[in-house]
C-alpha cells in the first residue's frame, strides 16, 4: 500500500491530489475534474457553515518540464468526500490509508503537546528556582566548597533559563543585569540590554557573597 504524505500549512493538514490519484488508480486530470464537480455542489449549498477550504484548497505545482499545473490540497473532510464516491478494493484501501495517516498525525501532535506540558510543569518559575539555588549555595558555603564547584553548579543550574554565569577580573563569580537581559532578549527602547528590568531578579537571589558577587546595575569590565 502506498504512503500518504501529510502537508501542514497554516495549522491545517492536507494530502496532495496527485498522490491520491496515484493511490486510487485514476489519472490526476480526472480526479481534478471530480473535485471541481464536488466544489460546484458545495458552492451551491445553502448551508453557509460549509466552506470549500474545509474540503479542498486549489493550488499549483511545476511538473518535470517546468509547466505550472493545478492540483488540490485535500483535508480529512475532502478525503471523506472522495472515498464515499469510490467502490471496490481501491476505495477500501484508500479509505484505510487516509484514515490511518490522519489518525497517526493527530496522535503525534497529541504526544507533542503532552511532552510540552510535561516539560513546562517540570520547569519552575525563575523566582521559585532562585530560592532553590539560594538554599543550595547556603549549603555549599557551610561546607566551604571550592569556588570552581560553586561556579559549575551555577552555570549548569541557570543554563536552561538562558542566563550565563561569568567570571570577573577579580576572580569572583558575578551576574550582571545587563548580561542577563542580553541573554533573555530584554531590550530598552534604544535597543540596548535592559539591565534595570532584571535587577529585581538579581537582588532577590541574595547569594552568599563569599562565593558570588552580585552587581544588579553594573557591568563587569
Amino acid at each position: 500500500m502506498n504512503d500518504l504524505r501529510i502537508i501542514e500549512q497554516n495549522g491545517s493538514a492536507y494530502i496532495d491530489s496527485r498522490e491520491v490519484a496515484e493511490i486510487i488508480g485514476k489519472q490526476h486530470k480526472h480526479l481534478l475534474r471530480d473535485i471541481r464537480r464536488y466544489c460546484d455542489v458545495l458552492e451551491k449549498t445553502i448551508e453557509t457553515k460549509i466552506g470549500l477550504n474545509d474540503f479542498f484548497v486549489e493550488t499549483r505545482y511545476f511538473d518535470s518540464i517546468g509547466r505550472e499545473l493545478p492540483c488540490y490540497l485535500i483535508t480529512r473532510k475532502g478525503a471523506d468526500v472522495i472515498a464515499n464516491k469510490l467502490t471496490g478494493e481501491k476505495g477500501i484501501l484508500f479509505t484505510a490509508l487516509y484514515v490511518t495517516t490522519f489518525h497517526e498525525m493527530a496522535e503525534r501532535e497529541q504526544e507533542r503537546k503532552i511532552k510540552a506540558l510535561k516539560a513546562q510543569s517540570l520547569t519552575p518559575s525563575l523566582c521559585v528556582f532562585n530560592t532553590a539555588v539560594q538554599n543550595v549555595l547556603a549549603g555549599l558555603a557551610q561546607t566551604h566548597s571550592p569556588e570552581a564547584e560553586v561556579l559549575g553548579f551555577l552555570r549548569g543550574a541557570y543554563k536552561p533559563f538562558g542566563i550565563e554565569v561569568i567570571t570577573s577580573g577579580c576572580g569572583k563569580y558575578v551576574w550582571t543585569a545587563t548580561d542577563i537581559a542580553d541573554s533573555l532578549g530584554i531590550y530598552s527602547k534604544n535597543e540596548r540590554p535592559h539591565g534595570h528590568a532584571v535587577a529585581a531578579i538579581i537582588d532577590s537571589l541574595a547569594l552568599s557573597p563569599g562565593h558570588v558577587a552580585i552587581i544588579p546595575h553594573g557591568v563587569v569590565g
